[in-house]
């Protein structure tokens, strides 16, 4: 699995989801996450980042919207074959 990580800025003023949202989206976009990569869990990336769940389920959710990530029951989040493109971040 790529190495990839989130880094929060608490400090900033910008949501965290929000933040997690943009890291996710440059990730794919420079291709450190490519289409088909599995994203940590909603409980393991809520771990690793200090933050309640929700946030981390509110974040995937959004990317799934958009169809960035898909979501398989029982398997996990992946990245889809959708890339976004820079400009739109």
């Amino acid at each position: 699995m790529p190495k990839f990580s989130v880094s929060l800025d608490h400090h900033s003023g910008v949501p965290i989801y929000r933040q997690i949202i943009s890291q996710i989206l440059y990730a794919i976009a420079r291709g450190d996450l490519p289409p088909g990569t599995q994203l940590p869990t909603v409980r393991q990336l809520a771990v690793d980042l200090s933050v309640n769940p929700n946030t981390v389920v509110r974040a995937y959710r959004e990317l799934e919207i958009e169809s960035v990530l898909v979501t398989q029951q029982g398997s996990g989040t992946f990245v889809s074959k959708t890339r976004p493109e820079i400009d739109q971040l």
